[in-house]
This record gives structure tokens, C-alpha cells and sequence, in this order.
């Protein structure tokens, strides 16, 4: 039987976070769109940020 790795459970609770707080910038970027592009771009440039982010890869940094 393979064992799990260290802190997964974190990692899982880390990610599922971070997915929600792309989805919800991605709905808002979606809702300002059209009326209000400044705040549209914001909305892209935090899950620009997010996804850097995910992209170092630096784990041991999410879950402390």
C-alpha cells in the first residue's frame, strides 16, 4: 500500500482555496466586462498573480 505524502491534506484545502479564488476573480472579471473594464482587469491581473504563484511551485511555502 503507498502511503501518502506529508501535509496532502493541506496541500488539497490549499489548492481547492486557491481554485475558488480563481473562480471568483474569473467571475467578476467576467461581470465587469462590458460596464467597468478597469475593475475586469484587476480581476485578470489577481488571477495572473494567483497562477504565478501555483507556478513557482514553492509548496512548502502554502501549507507553513
Amino acid at each position: 500500500m503507498v502511503e501518502a505524502a506529508p501535509k496532502t491534506v493541506e496541500m488539497d484545502n490549499y489548492l481547492k482555496d486557491v481554485v475558488q479564488a480563481l473562480h471568483a476573480a474569473c467571475n467578476s472579471a467576467m461581470r465587469n466586462m462590458q460596464t467597468n473594464p478597469k475593475e475586469a482587469e484587476k480581476a485578470i491581473e489577481s488571477c495572473e498573480e494567483i497562477l504565478g504563484v501555483i507556478m513557482e511551485g514553492h509548496t512548502e511555502e502554502w501549507v507553513g
